[in-house]
């Protein structure tokens, strides 16, 4: 899975962060493998079902932002590179 959060400031700059969400296989010295002969252990990043997982994303606008669009979309990958946009949610943030 992929959490994807853009907001767009009244300017025009676009702020974007991206999260994922897999299993990672690891090898005997610890680092990151994807050939199944060389995995020795997995440490599961994904989310688990019925769990409710908390995020904080934290974007920096200019002083002078007056307004934001921000849009969250989860994306899911039953395998390789096509991904389905399972949710989406969007909102105006206005700044005083």
């Amino acid at each position: 899975m992929v959490l994807e959060v853009t907001a767009k400031d009244n300017k025009g700059k676009v702020y974007k962060e991206v999260k994922s969400y897999y299993p990672i296989g690891i090898d005997l010295d610890g680092y990151m493998r994807y050939g199944a002969w060389q995995i020795k252990e997995m440490i599961d990043l994904t989310l688990q079902p019925k769990t409710i997982q908390n995020e904080q994303v934290v974007f920096e606008f200019d002083k002078d932002v007056k307004s934001a669009d921000v849009t969250v979309n989860v994306y899911y990958y039953i395998s390789g590179k096509k991904g389905d946009r399972i949710y989406t949610a969007s909102k105006q943030l206005s700044f005083e």
